[in-house]
C-alpha cells in the first residue's frame, strides 16, 4: 500500500512535468479518427493502474493464519494503534511486497496449497477442499489446559482431551500450529468446523472475489481491445495487464481457500502431555554462508522450505508453508506455475517496440523482458525433468541429475538478476509517464464492438 502510494505521488509529478495535454488531442483530432468524445488522462491512466495491482498484490493474497496469543490487560494504545501497526509491517506489507516483486511464487505457493488440500481431502472422510485448506493454513492449533482444569479423556490413548470449559480461555497455553498427520481423525470429527462454518470465519465470499475477478477481467479486456484498434498501451498498463493475467489464476486455486482467517480451532492436551511432531525428521540448513545462501535460494524457489520446519517448536504457521507435499507432487504444482511465470514475463514485451523516453530506458526493458521469461522457463525444465525422471523410475538418473545441476546453476546465478529485472521495470513503467505520445490518451471505440444500424 505505501509502494503503491509512493508510486501515485510519482504519477502526479509525472502530470506536472509532462505539462498539458497537445494541443492535436485537446481539439480531439484522434478521437474525430476513432468517433470518440473524450481523452483519458495522465491520472485516470495511473488511477486505473494502481487499483488494480492493489487488488492483485494486497486484496489477492490469502495468508495462512498469524496466530498472535492474546494480550491481558492491553493499553489502548498497544491493542488499536501498536499491535495492528506491527501487524501491517511485519507481516502483511511483507506478503505485499512478495506479491508485488515475485508474484509468479504467490501463484506457485497458491498452487501447492491447492494440491495438497485435495491430497487432505482424499484422506480425511466427509472433508471438502475447504477443510484441506483451513487445515494448511494453520487452522488447528495446540493449546495446554492449566493446571487443575477438569477434562474429558478420549478412549484413544493419543494425549488428546476435551476440556468440559469449567476455567478460564485466558490460562489456557498456546503450543503450537498443527499439521494434519499430528491429530487423529477422532478427534477432528469432533473438532472441526462445517464447510459453512469455514467460510464464515473468512473474511470473503464468493460476490467479494467475483469484484475483484470483473475488475481484472475489465483491465484486460480494456487492454484487448486498445490492441486491436491499434492504440498504444503505456508500460505501466502493460505491467498491470501482467498482474491481471496473473491474478486470475491465483485465484481459482485459492477459491476454497478461507481468506484472512486470523483465530485458530484450539486442540488441548493436558499441562503435563509431551507433543511429537509426526512425520520425518527435520532438515537442517547448512551452516556455512556461501552454501547456506545457495540452498535457502534453490529450496524456496521449489517450495521445499517446509521440509526445514518444525512446526512443534513455531509460535504460528509459517508465511509460506505448503503442508509439506511430497517430492512429486512438489514438482509437479510447480511447473505450471513456472510457465505462467514465463508467460508473465512475456506480456511485458507488448511494450517491445513502444516509444521510450530514452534509449537506454528502452535497452533496459527488452533485457530485463528476457530475463523475466528465461528464470521461471529455466525452473520449469527443472520441475519436468524431475517429474519425468520419477515417472520413469530414475532409468536415465546421469542424464536427468546433469541436466537439474546445470538449471539450477543458472537459477542460483540469475535469481537476483530477476528480482532486479521486477524492480526495474517498475520503475520504468513510472518514469515512462513523463513522455507519453499523444495516442496514448486516445480512448477506444467501443461503439465498434457493439451491434448497432
Amino acid at each position: 500500500m505505501i509502494v503503491l502510494l509512493f508510486a501515485y505521488s510519482i504519477i502526479q509529478s509525472a502530470k506536472i512535468e509532462a505539462g498539458p495535454i497537445p494541443a492535436s488531442i485537446e481539439l480531439g483530432d484522434v478521437a474525430s479518427c476513432d468517433g470518440q468524445n473524450s481523452q483519458r488522462t495522465l491520472a485516470g491512466i495511473g488511477w486505473s493502474c494502481l487499483s488494480t495491482i492493489f487488488l492483485c498484490t494486497w486484496v489477492a493474497v490469502h495468508p495462512n493464519v498469524h496466530f498472535r496469543p492474546e494480550k491481558q490487560n492491553q493499553r489502548w494504545f498497544e491493542r488499536w494503534l501498536w499491535d495492528p501497526l506491527r501487524e501491517i509491517l511485519t507481516y502483511e506489507l511483507s506478503l505485499f511486497i512478495w506479491a508485488l516483486l515475485v508474484p509468479e511464487y504467490i501463484l506457485g505457493w497458491a498452487v501447492r496449497q491447492y494440491v495438497q488440500a485435495g491430497v487432505i481431502k482424499q484422506q480425511a472422510p466427509g472433508w471438502t477442499r475447504t477443510h484441506g485448506h483451513f487445515m494448511i493454513m494453520g487452522g488447528f492449533h495446540l493449546f495446554r489446559l492449566p493446571a487443575g482444569a477438569p477434562f474429558v479423556e478420549s478412549s484413544e490413548s493419543a494425549g488428546f482431551v476435551y476440556p468440559t470449559g469449567n476455567h478460564s480461555r485466558g490460562d489456557e497455553v498456546p503450543v503450537c500450529p498443527l499439521k494434519f498427520e499430528d491429530i487423529p481423525v477422532y478427534v477432528l470429527k469432533t473438532v472441526a468446523p462445517t464447510k459453512t462454518e469455514l467460510k464464515d470465519r473468512g473474511k470473503s465470499d464468493a460476490l467479494t472475489k467475483i469484484i475483484v475477478l470483473v475488475q481484472a477481467l475489465w483491465f484486460v479486456m480494456q487492454c484487448t481491445v486498445r490492441g486491436v484498434q491499434k492504440l498504444p498501451l503505456t508500460e505501466l498498463e502493460v505491467v498491470t495487464l501482467a498482474y491481471a493475467t496473473l491474478n486470475f489464476f491465483i485465484y481459482v486455486f485459492w477459491w476454497d481457500k478461507p481468506q484472512n482467517a486470523e483465530c485458530p480451532i484450539r486442540v488441548y492436551k493436558t499441562s503435563t502431555a509431551i507433543h511429537e511432531e509426526s512425520g520425518k525428521e527435520v532438515k537442517q540448513w547448512e551452516k556455512r554462508l556461501p552454501v547456506s545462501w545457495m540452498d535457502k535460494t534453490i529450496e524456496y524457489t521449489n517450495g521445499a522450505q517446509d521440509d526445514y520446519v518444525n512446526l512443534s517448536k513455531e509460535n504460528s504457521i509459517p508465511m509460506f508453508w505448503s503442508g509439506k507435499p511430497s517430492g512429486y507432487l512438489l514438482y509437479s504444482a510447480g511447473f505450471g506455475p513456472s510457465i505462467l511465470g514465463s508467460a508473465f514475463g512475456a506480456i511485458h514485451c507488448i511494450a517491445w517496440l513502444s516509444e521510450f523516453p530514452t534509449r537506454s530506458e528502452l535497452v533496459l526493458w527488452r533485457i530485463y523482458c528476457i530475463a523475466m521469461i528465461k528464470v521461471p522457463f529455466v525452473f520449469a525444465v527443472v520441475c519436468a525433468v524431475v517429474v519425468v525422471d520419477i515417472r520413469t523410475r530414475k532409468r536415465y538418473k546421469g542424464f536427468f541429475v546433469a541436466v537439474s545441476m546445470i538449471c539450477l546453476v543458472l537459477i542460483i546465478l540469475s535469481a537476483w538478476l530477476y528480482v532486479a529485472s521486477r524492480v526495474v521495470t517498475l520503475v520504468i513503467a513510472f518514469t515512462t509517464l513523463r513522455s507519453l505520445p499523444s495516442t496514448a490518451f486516445a480512448t477506444v471505440d467501443w461503439t465498434s464492438f457493439i451491434p448497432h444500424i
